[in-house]
């Protein structure tokens, strides 16, 4: 079955939508910026001599290498007064080991003195005479293992 088709309608319809108008809209702007292209050109070329911009490009050089350098230096200085910080630091942290290390073998140097004169090494704090009594394993008092309760199946 052939169908009917009104072509002006189909197009009118088409034509009538916002992407279409946006489209058109961008046609009118572009055309009427060429045209002005070459007046465009022409004042460009008069605020900018051709003479001119060798100068004007080693400046904007010239200008980019001190902003480069000087984040360059910002940066070193940056990262020095970092070091510095994490010397101290360490430095710091070292002293506070080598002190610890100090004091723990100054007291194993007293405890193994006392023994060496044939001194009996008490600890120190509460303990009753019964904990006094036991015998110890590795510096810890022994105790009777736990006893597992058999039961039947």
């Amino acid at each position: 079955m052939p169908r009917n088709i009104d072509v002006m309608a189909e197009m009118r319809k088409f034509a009538d939508r916002k992407p279409v108008h946006a489209v058109a809209g961008a046609t009118v702007l572009a055309s009427r910026t060429l045209r002005e292209l070459p007046w465009r050109l022409v004042q460009w070329t008069r605020d900018n001599p051709p003479n001119t911009l060798p100068g004007r490009a080693n400046g904007a050089v010239q200008s980019a290498q001190s902003r480069a350098n000087g984040a360059v230096q910002s940066a070193q200085s940056r990262a020095n007064g970092a070091v510095q910080t994490a010397q101290s630091r360490a430095t710091g942290a070292v002293q506070t080991a080598r002190a610890k290390a100090s004091d723990g073998y100054d007291t194993l140097a007293a405890h193994g003195k006392k023994a060496m004169n044939g001194e009996s090494d008490t600890t120190e704090g509460k303990s009753t005479a019964s904990e006094q009594s036991k015998p110890e394993l590795n510096g810890k008092p022994k105790t009777k293992a736990p006893t597992r309760s058999t039961t039947s199946r």
